[in-house]
């Protein structure tokens, strides 16, 4: 809990400030073709950013900003070759709060993928772009975000001070007045409501949002609310609605598994669970949720699939839960696969590395330490193992160091 939220902390504090000239901006460059790339770089710098970082993959982006803000984004729809796009990498940080409110997404698109990027665009999205373009349309589409996000700049300042009331109520003053960029701030205040546990306020904004104009994440909203409630059955209502009428909604699957679990539907809500996965197969999140509940539920092959993939796609990144570690091991010990396991130990020791008193990592070193001698029939070793942990002290896990294998 608390390196999610450090991580979320600091994700959430914008590069530099919304009112500083260009020239003092970060901005990340997205895009698998090195010559669209180049001239994304080019005219951004021709409008004066101050510095500009590109990246060729989504995967390799994904970590980038988890790790450092950025005040602009310019990213591509579509990667050739790769399971994930713009839209998927922009849902999943936006899900996961590592992405603040302040910084300018702007996607790119070609005239195919248009529909989409223009349906999005009512939700998360801050602008974007149909190539070709030229540099006046980008610097046009720049000025208005980044004017958008200075008129919202106290909401913003709220939640970079952590006062979430006040950023809340902010929103809904602005939704009440109906002013410039109402329905903009009208989310956002639904989703801090939600965290705030305020949800017959933030059913009502959702519903209120709804009568004034009809948008797939507000009816979403309603069912965020009513499961935030333990209003399941209604919950379940709305969304058989939305999905009926979006079945390409993945968000919706999301919820509709939560709520299946909720009402211990286990092998229903691993379909909706695999559904949310296909519908966007470069998720990182969803390929873990389904390849866990495909453990629970005995369904090892898919498990074992889904989560390897995990592991070969996010390893680097902090949305790779390393739960998802320990089930992988876990089949691989009762598959007999001695180097399967000594290969999650390695990539489990580079994330002890990288985090050495992180007391979940080093419960999950044990198991592993334990499943190992196990394997090589050092039963009395293993035992010792097991009864030294036993002994560790619960309220200081942190002070027990595993013995060396």
């Amino acid at each position: 809990m608390g390196a999610r939220h450090a991580r979320r902390t600091a994700a959430m504090t914008l590069a530099s400030p919304l009112s500083s000239p260009l020239s003092k901006t970060q901005a990340l460059v997205i895009d698998g073709n090195a010559t669209s790339r180049s001239l994304m770089t080019a005219q951004l710098r021709e409008l004066g950013v101050g510095h500009v970082r590109q990246a060729t993959r989504v995967r390799d982006a994904r970590v980038i900003l988890e790790t450092q803000p950025y005040d602009i984004v310019l990213c591509d729809y579509y990667f050739d070759g790769s399971e994930l796009s713009g839209q998927d990498l922009l849902d999943e940080l936006r899900r996961e709060q590592l992405l603040p409110y302040a910084t300018v997404f702007v996607m790119v698109t070609g005239e195919a993928s248009y529909a989409k990027v223009a349906e999005a665009a009512e939700a998360a999205l801050d602008a974007y772009l149909v190539k070709p373009y030229t540099s006046a349309a980008l610097a046009d589409r720049l000025a208005n975000a980044r004017h958008r996000k200075l008129e919202l700049k106290a909401i913003f300042d709220a939640i970079d001070a952590r006062d979430f009331d006040r950023a809340a109520d902010l929103c809904l003053e602005r939704f009440q007045q109906k002013a410039t960029y109402w329905l903009y701030a009208a989310r956002i205040g639904a989703e801090l409501l939600l965290r705030l546990e305020r949800h017959a306020e933030a059913r009502e904004l959702y519903e209120a949002i709804i009568a004034a104009r009809t948008v797939p994440w507000a009816r979403l909203g309603v069912a965020r609310t009513e499961v935030a409630s333990g209003n399941l059955s209604a919950a379940r209502r709305t969304l058989e609605t939305l999905i009926g009428d979006m079945p390409d909604q993945a968000d919706s699957y999301d919820l509709m598994g939560r709520v299946q679990m909720e009402q211990g539907e286990i092998d229903a809500a691993l379909a909706t669970y695999r559904t949310a996965a296909t519908l966007t197969p470069g998720c990182l999140l969803r390929q873990q949720h389904c390849g866990t509940l495909a453990f629970y539920a005995g369904q090892r092959d898919e498990a074992l699939k889904m989560l390897e993939r995990s592991l070969a796609q996010g390893l680097r990144s902090k949305l790779f839960d390393w739960h998802s570690l320990a089930l992988l091991a876990l089949m691989r010990f009762d598959a007999k696969d001695g180097k399967g396991l000594k290969y999650a130990a390695d990539a489990l020791a580079q994330g002890i590395e990288r985090a050495p008193r992180d007391v979940r990592l080093q419960r999950f070193d044990v198991l592993l330490q334990g499943l190992r001698l196990l394997m090589e029939r050092r039963l009395a070793d293993a035992l010792q193992l097991a009864r030294d942990f036993a002994r560790a002290p619960r309220t200081r896990p942190s002070t027990w160091k595993p013995p060396a294998c």
